[in-house]
């Protein structure tokens, strides 16, 4: 059996609005304030008081659990609210947040951009409009001057596959475009400024390690026709491969009749690669099914609603997806991983399996040097609002209380162990608190 590296980086993961609360000068705050866009009718609040002070209280409580990481989002809104006004407390809580997960312990690794956008870079066309590129290649470099010294990742982007298919394919996430050409153009600002913001990185920063992050789901057929292997196919083009490939390459590959483009600087602009992994897509024909591609999703026992869709755990498919990674001869880190799961009870045995998955993964070869859990805490999670579950700590709204869910007791064990230890505790013996 393939051990796991002893540097393995054990961790979980947070973004800047889900957490922090009261980032009302951002896109997804306007957005959220309006009826029917969110599933529960929520908004994101307070989230859980990261700003206020609740961030280090719960970094406190997973490094004591054993794990030896956290990935961190910055809210562009906060440290730049106005065009070329930068808050020196924003910049200034920020390192205090980084510092003290170091001196805990924790490496950090912290994502420029997680989705969220200023109101002001809104109304300039934000990932629509090519003035987005200078002003967040300004915005990385500010970055990287500030948190040199307490930031051992650098991710430019969350996602932005995930990104501009659902706020610019579709009509789910801020601004709401609805459009396949508006989509591939957003793509390619979002490509143009990560090639960017990693030149600047690497100028500005001493020795910096810069990578982004991509949502890679398993796509395969529901059955063995022509038809649904073709439509499985593309679905995995169109979310995974074209990024990959655009990555590679430097040229991006648009839909329908459009031409390549190809994107200065941008090929092998990364020292390592994220994946976010949730689950597998089972895809059948649908005639109805225009929204996506005549591809229809028909997994059962899944964590799928009228909302949103994670896809079917399973283990497997992040194995593949690592793999395929793992090609580009790169360091691989699981950047998110985790199940909806209100009730705890199915998250243990997600959390083992997708351990294992990624050991199967290292002992294919692939250099997989960490493992971030989704989430430390329960958080706003964006159109589906509070209504689903991902932290290890459950949260209480409203008395912002924490209490550590068996999967997070689970979780600490496998950090202790650097990796799936030979017997766990019983369930009896993990301690129950609240804070």
């Amino acid at each position: 059996m393939v051990p796991f590296p002893g540097d393995f980086l054990w961790g979980t993961a947070t973004s800047s609005h889900q957490v922090e609360g009261g980032n009302a000068n951002n896109d997804w705050w306007a957005w959220e304030q309006a009826p029917g866009r969110i599933r529960d009718g929520s908004t994101s609040g307070d989230a859980a008081q990261w700003w206020a002070g609740r961030a280090e209280q719960d970094l406190a409580w997973a490094a004591e659990q054993g794990q030896n990481a956290h990935r961190f989002g910055l809210e562009w809104s906060r440290l730049e609210p106005e065009p070329g006004r930068w808050d020196d407390d924003a910049f200034a809580r920020y390192h205090q947040m980084f510092a003290a997960a170091k001196a805990m312990g924790l490496s950090t690794m912290v994502t420029l951009n997680h989705f969220t956008l200023p109101r002001w870079i809104v109304r300039e066309g934000g990932w629509s409009s090519p003035t987005i590129i200078d002003r967040f290649t300004t915005y990385a470099a500010r970055c990287g001057r500030a948190f040199a010294d307490v930031v051992d990742l650098w991710a430019t982007l969350n996602e932005p596959n995930v990104l501009a298919f659902m706020a610019y394919a579709r009509r789910r996430w801020p601004p709401g475009v609805g459009s396949l050409l508006g989509c591939f153009r957003a793509q390619r600002h979002m490509l143009r400024a990560h090639a960017s913001a990693y030149e600047a990185l690497h100028t500005v920063a001493p020795a910096p390690r810069v990578g982004i992050v991509l949502n890679l789901q398993k796509f395969e057929a529901s059955r063995r026709r022509g038809v649904d292997v073709a439509l499985a196919a593309m679905q995995d083009w169109m979310i995974n491969g074209s990024m990959l490939t655009a990555l590679d390459r430097g040229v991006l590959l648009p839909p329908l009749v459009a031409r390549p483009v190809k994107v200065e600087g941008l090929s092998r602009a990364y020292d390592w690669l994220g994946c976010n992994y949730y689950g597998r897509y089972l895809v059948r024909f649908d005639p109805r099914e225009l929204e996506q591609g005549f591809g229809r999703h028909v997994q059962t026992n899944s964590t799928r609603t009228e909302w949103t869709d994670w896809g079917q755990p399973h283990p497997d498919g992040l194995t593949a997806q690592l793999v395929r990674l793992g090609r580009r001869r790169v360091p691989i880190y699981v950047t998110e991983n985790g199940l909806f799961d209100n009730d705890d009870t199915r998250r243990p045995g997600f959390l083992v399996d997708h351990v294992r998955a990624v050991r199967d993964a290292i002992g294919r070869g692939v250099d997989v040097r960490g493992y971030f859990h989704w989430s430390l805490v329960d958080n706003f999670e964006w159109a589906e609002g509070w209504s689903a579950h991902f932290g290890l700590l459950e949260l209480d709204r409203d008395t912002q209380a924490r209490t550590p869910r068996r999967s997070g007791e689970l979780y600490g064990q496998i950090c202790r162990a650097n990796g799936i230890p030979d017997r766990f505790d019983e369930p009896d013996a993990i301690p129950k608190r609240s804070w």
